[in-house]
Formats: structure tokens, C-alpha cells, sequence
């Protein structure tokens, strides 16, 4: 590793992750872990899969147990005294490339996060006199059992349904409903590792776009740059509008639907919607049907809110220069770049690639506009 003070742990088991033995964690590779505010984080754990000696005549000595498929998976990052859980998952592949007179025996271990849990079973279901929120707690009691604990926030739009005007249905997966439910409301649904081994949180809420950012990423600072490459992109086409009219069910009143803009907390200056409102082309119909009026406008203005990361940034850092995990789904600061995109950003994904003597952070970043909103981004 690249520092002394940074330690990497793997850990495996049928139920309960322990840490892998001796002679196979003498045989791992590599390690990467790709995490974003999306999909799924998922990791691939390489190993050296070569036969030596009279205990692996019979077969590579690394498939055996705990290396099995649906193995529970831990991976913990470790600098100086304090530890990071950086994935906690379940093994979903195996490839083994055998040996050849000009390459080494290979073993490929590939898995999801614990959400993949959530995302075994479709099903037909009705959730009678359940708002949104009610919902999601009823379905993400059962998976305490499996160490997924609930990190759930309240909407601020609470429509709940009368059971003789709709009955609440569910056709499909867990996972898959709990994000149809966030993605109304302009939230998002992802596990969340640890803190502590084996557990993980599976969050429900808005995307979390304040507080304390993380360490800065650094770049074009002399010694006390950590980002090895950088670059800005802006997407002008992003940001998009919601306008009609809407009907409610109750009355049969005809309510116009006008958005105007993002609702979240700007993380810009000068957001890229706000400066060119005029110019915002993408306008779409509001077309909701069978819902209230407030769940129709909440889903319109959702729509306008996921929109508004109009300036994106992708990077490499240097993961020991760092000196920290970079996690996605939260925010980090930029400084060295300029005024217009040094402050705040949201980070989308992070991949980390561990290997004997590196650590590479490749980084995606969005935000709303240019210019920063703090004067002063701290290291």
C-alpha cells in the first residue's frame, strides 16, 4: 500500500463477514469498488489463483469457502486508526482464468451491494391507507433481520389515500418500488456501508446537499495537490421545466402546473437555470393521472430538481495524497481550479482501484451552475 498508516481487509463469510485467512489474503491483487448515487455499487476482488505445492494438486486453493457465491462481503478501508467500511456486499460471480506458460492463474470475485437483497423477488401488492413514507417503512422492517437497517426522512408532500379513491399497488421488487416511491418526491433510495461490519443502512430521503463537505480535492496547488487530472463539462440542454394543467380528483378543478425553477439549495453562484430561464428549452407536459394535486405537483418539481446538475466534473485523485475515502452522495469541496468552479460540489460516483503499492479515487462531481458559494474552501 501506498503508506504505511493505510490498511486494506477483506472479509467474508456465508452470514457473518471474518476476515479471510492468511494464505488468501497473500493472494489478492487488486480490489475495486465503483459506488455512485444511481445504481447499485458493486466491487471486484482479484486474486492469484496459481497451484503450487502438494496442498493444490487437487484444485486452485482459492475456491473454497468463504469465497462462494452469495457470500456476505466486507471490505474495509483502514487510515491510521480509523476504519472505512468501503462496501459491504454479496459475491453475485466467480471467474477462475487458469494458468498458462505466459500469464498467472486468475480468480475474479464480483458482487453488489446489500441492496441486491431488496432486489430478488417481484411482487403483487397493495398497500391500503399507505402514503409514500408509510410504504417504505413497511417494507424495510423485515430487513433488519439481515443487518439492512432504515434511514428513512418524511416527505414534505404527505398525500395520503383515501382507500375509496385508490388503493396503493406494488408490481415488482422491493428495491424497484422504493425507488419508483423516492423518485416522486425528487429522492433517492441507496445502501449506505457500516459503520460497523456487516451492517449496512439503506437510506430513503433527499440527496444530501448540505452539511459539512469532505476533504478537498486539490488541484494545480503545488505540494498540496491531491487530483491528478480534472476536467469540466457543461451540458446547457440539462435543466428542464414542468408545465400544464392538472385536475383534481376531489373537486374537478383545473389547477395550472408552472415550474419555474430548482428547489434545492444551490451549490453555484450563478446556477445555469436561473441565468438562462429564457433559454430553457425543454419543457415537459405535466401528465399525472390517478394521483392528488400535491403528490402531481411534488413529481414535477422532482423532475426539475434532478435536472438542474447542469456542470459536471470528472476526475482522478491520488488516494493516499487524499488521505481519506471520497464517498459518493455527499459533497466535497474543489479548490485550485478558479472561482468559477472551485466551492461545493455533490459527488455522483467514486471508483476506487486498490493495488499492492496504489490507490486510485476516480470521481465524478455535479453541481448547479459556476461560481462558488463559500468564500474559502477548507483543505
Amino acid at each position: 500500500m501506498p503508506k504505511p498508516s493505510l490498511r486494506l481487509a477483506v472479509l467474508a463469510g456465508a452470514t457473518i463477514p471474518t476476515p479471510l485467512p492468511p494464505d488468501l489474503t497473500s493472494r489478492l491483487l487488486s480490489v475495486r469498488v465503483r459506488e455512485n448515487d444511481q445504481d447499485r455499487s458493486v466491487f471486484t476482488l482479484t486474486f492469484d489463483a496459481g497451484r503450487s505445492g502438494p496442498l493444490a494438486v487437487r484444485d486452485t486453493p482459492v475456491l473454497r469457502a468463504p469465497l462462494e457465491p452469495f457470500a456476505r462481503v466486507t471490505v474495509v478501508l483502514t487510515f491510521g486508526a480509523l476504519p472505512r467500511v468501503l462496501i459491504d456486499g454479496v459475491i453475485t460471480a466467480l471467474e477462475l482464468v487458469p494458468g498458462a506458460p505466459s500469464g498467472t492463474a486468475v480468480l475474479t470475485v464480483t458482487g453488489e451491494d446489500v441492496s441486491y437483497l431488496l432486489d430478488r423477488v417481484e411482487v403483487d401488492a397493495e398497500h391500503p391507507a399507505l402514503d409514500d413514507f408509510a410504504q417504505v417503512t413497511k417494507i424495510l422492517g423485515p430487513y433488519a433481520a439481515r443487518r439492512i437497517l432504515p434511514m428513512i426522512t418524511p416527505p414534505k408532500d404527505m398525500d395520503p389515500p383515501l382507500p375509496i379513491e385508490r388503493i396503493p399497488t406494488q408490481n415488482g421488487t422491493d428495491l424497484a418500488h422504493l425507488r419508483e416511491l423516492a423518485r416522486r418526491h425528487g429522492y433517492v433510495c441507496y445502501a449506505i456501508p457500516g459503520p460497523a461490519v456487516g451492517v449496512s443502512a439503506l437510506y430513503w430521503g433527499p440527496p444530501v446537499r448540505a452539511g459539512a463537505p469532505q476533504p478537498a480535492l486539490s488541484v494545480d496547488l503545488g505540494a498540496d495537490t491531491n487530483v491528478r487530472s480534472m476536467r469540466f463539462r457543461t451540458d446547457a440542454l440539462a435543466p428542464l421545466l414542468v408545465e400544464g394543467d392538472l385536475q383534481d380528483p376531489r373537486t374537478g378543478v383545473q389547477l395550472p402546473l408552472n415550474t419555474v425553477g430548482s428547489s434545492r439549495q444551490p451549490l453555484a453562484s450563478l446556477p445555469l437555470w436561473a441565468r438562462h430561464q429564457g433559454d430553457i428549452r425543454r419543457r415537459r407536459r405535466a401528465r399525472d393521472s390517478g394521483t392528488g394535486t400535491i403528490g402531481a405537483f411534488a413529481r414535477g418539481q422532482a423532475q426539475v430538481d434532478h435536472s438542474a446538475d447542469a456542470v459536471v466534473a470528472e476526475g482522478e485523485a491520488d488516494g493516499a495524497r487524499y488521505g481519506t475515502v471520497l464517498r459518493p452522495r455527499e459533497l466535497v469541496g474543489v479548490r485550485g481550479a478558479g472561482w468559477s468552479h472551485d466551492g461545493l460540489w455533490y459527488v455522483r460516483q467514486v471508483e476506487h482501484e486498490l493495488a499492492p503499492g496504489s490507490y486510485t479515487q476516480r470521481f465524478t462531481l455535479a453541481r448547479d451552475g459556476h461560481g462558488s458559494t463559500v468564500p474559502v474552501v477548507p483543505p
